[in-house]
């Protein structure tokens, strides 16, 4: 049995503007002591101790653990007024770990008194992440501190440090809320020191190697990397990595200097798994991988980081980064009961770069998840769509440049569509493969390019209007994006579903961009899972 720990904090902050930086480390309690909680947690994380209480949510063995604050609350005067008429809410997908952590945060639970205002579409969320050091988007050019829009928001943290995490919720009348969370974030040498780090160098080089840590000339089997810290030389060029069913706590990076290491593929679980045992908190980072990484069946906390693509060869390759997208297949196919699988959840992609052909590979990434980061990559160029995704819960896909171009100009930058109109639930069964999609926010996108050959550039909404595209989408929100137009488009965007909201996006050439949201019936959607739209 695997669990993710939630982070969920309600901690009413002061009134005035969001604080940044690192603040000092409080009273800390190691959630392995929470046996009766947490089957498999990991060694190092952590929640803050005060006003947080412990509740679950899920089904079976499937409950998820969520750390709440009850009581540490104050006000403060400030330059705005606090409001009765929204009580921001933040929860965030974990408190601890070691650095690069990423971590996914969530105001969606925010409320609001306000006639008429919808708090996923219509309160303003101003987030700080408390890592001020001047960095920005490469793509979007924004800093990476802070995030402003919808309810969600993910930030990578690089560096070891303590670090006080805020939003600010602002309504329609003028008033704000504040919450706020503290995010420890380990040192990686301490984590994984001695011969928990590996270093792999294929000619015996092992400058710049971590003093202690284990020196081989061939990238270890699957069982010896569980729990370790594997780093490849720079330079150097090795076959494929397999990290397998059961593992958890892995990282897998670079050391020395020069090019990232060339590696032919990375392969995370296993497409026959043997136990309900799944991967849990993987990060791979910096490398150059040739073909594909590819994520079988389900698995939590996934950090894919700073990667180059090469553009692949062969014969077939379904896509260059493919998260769970065969997990309905194994589940129907392979021993475990529905009930031993959980939903994929926290999965971060971020500030990668991927470029394919209109020949290989078919799509540059699949996937599907809960708590689903997609982030500062840079893809185009496919058979068919540079982004698509089959079901996304809690998604936030934003400061990405998404190229488009396909083989036959009838695909998408970005294609979002659902499994049908059922409720989400973590345990696969019980929502299985059928519920729609829900909370995303899309942001600060540059979508499509001067060579993107498709009609239109992106959509949430049933893949079709065909007999097979039942399929519900509730409370997207597009803000902000650039749209770039190719020869042949004629629409920018298609929003169809429940509660959808576009606001804020433009076109690079300075024209009016199309953002369809009426213009596709798609009959087989029941009238409640059509509009409101908003675009405020």
């Amino acid at each position: 049995m695997l669990l993710a720990a939630l982070a969920s904090v309600s901690m009413l902050a002061a009134c005035g503007p969001a604080q940044s930086g690192v603040s000092s480390p409080g009273l800390v309690e190691t959630l392995a002591s929470k046996s009766d909680l947490v089957a498999s947690p990991e060694p190092w994380d952590r929640k803050s101790l005060g006003g947080l209480g412990a509740s679950s949510t899920g089904s079976g063995t499937l409950t998820q653990v969520v750390y709440r604050a009850t009581d540490q609350r104050s006000e403060t005067p400030g330059s705005a007024q606090s409001s009765r008429t929204v009580a921001a809410s933040l929860d965030a997908t974990r408190l601890s770990g070691p650095a690069p952590l990423a971590v996914q945060f969530d105001a969606t639970g925010t409320t609001s008194s306000l006639a008429g205002q919808h708090p996923f579409h219509q309160v303003r969320y101003s987030f700080n992440f408390g890592d001020e050091r001047g960095q920005t988007w490469a793509i979007s050019g924004l800093p990476k501190n802070v995030q402003s829009g919808g309810p969600l928001a993910a930030h990578v943290f690089d560096h070891p440090g303590t670090y006080q995490v805020r939003v600010r919720a602002a309504d329609l009348a003028g008033g704000y809320s504040e919450r706020s969370v503290s995010v420890e974030v380990l040192d990686p040498n301490v984590v994984y020191a001695g011969t928990k780090t590996i270093c792999v160098s294929t000619v015996g080089n092992f400058s710049d190697c971590p003093d202690g840590a284990s020196r081989v000339v061939m990238v270890p089997n699957s069982a010896a990397l569980n729990g370790r810290r594997v780093l490849l030389r720079r330079g150097e060029t090795f076959g494929s990595i397999e990290i397998g069913h059961g593992s958890q706590n892995v990282q897998v990076g670079a050391f020395g200097t020069g090019a990232k290491p060339r590696v032919s593929r990375v392969l995370v679980g296993s497409i026959r798994p043997s136990s309900a045992a799944f991967p849990q908190d993987i990060s791979v980072m910096d490398l150059h991988i040739l073909l594909n990484f590819e994520q079988f069946g389900t698995m939590s906390r996934l950090l894919l980081y700073r990667n180059t693509f090469d553009v692949p060869t062969g014969d077939f390759l379904a896509a260059q980064i493919s998260l769970a997208s065969a997990l309905a297949y194994i589940v129907q196919h392979h021993k475990l009961a529905p009930d031993q699988y959980f939903q994929p959840r926290e999965l971060f992609v971020v500030e990668n770069q991927l470029r394919g052909s209109t020949t290989l590979p078919h799509i540059n990434m699949a996937g599907e998840g809960s708590r689903f980061v997609i982030m500062g990559n840079d893809m185009g160029t496919a058979q068919q769509h540079t982004v698509r995704l089959w079901r996304m819960n809690k998604g936030f896909i934003a400061h990405n440049a998404l190229r488009g171009r396909s083989s036959d100009g009838v695909r998408h930058a970005l294609k979002i569509h659902s499994g049908g109109l059922g409720a989400y639930d973590d345990n696969y069964g019980i929502s299985g493969s059928t519920w729609a999609s829900r909370q995303i926010v899309i942001a600060n996108n540059r979508l499509g390019d001067a060579t993107d050959n498709n009609s239109f550039t992106g959509g949430a909404a049933p893949e079709n209007n065909g007999p097979d595209s039942r399929q519900g989408l509730e409370d997207v929100v597009l803000e902000n994006n650039v749209f770039l137009r190719g020869p042949n488009t004629n629409t920018e965007f298609i929003l169809m579903g429940r509660r959808m909201s576009s606001r804020g996006n433009t076109r690079a050439d300075g024209g009016v961009p199309n953002i369809n949201q009426l213009g596709n019936s798609y009959k087989l959607l029941p009238p409640d899972w059509v509009g409101p739209f908003f675009t405020k």
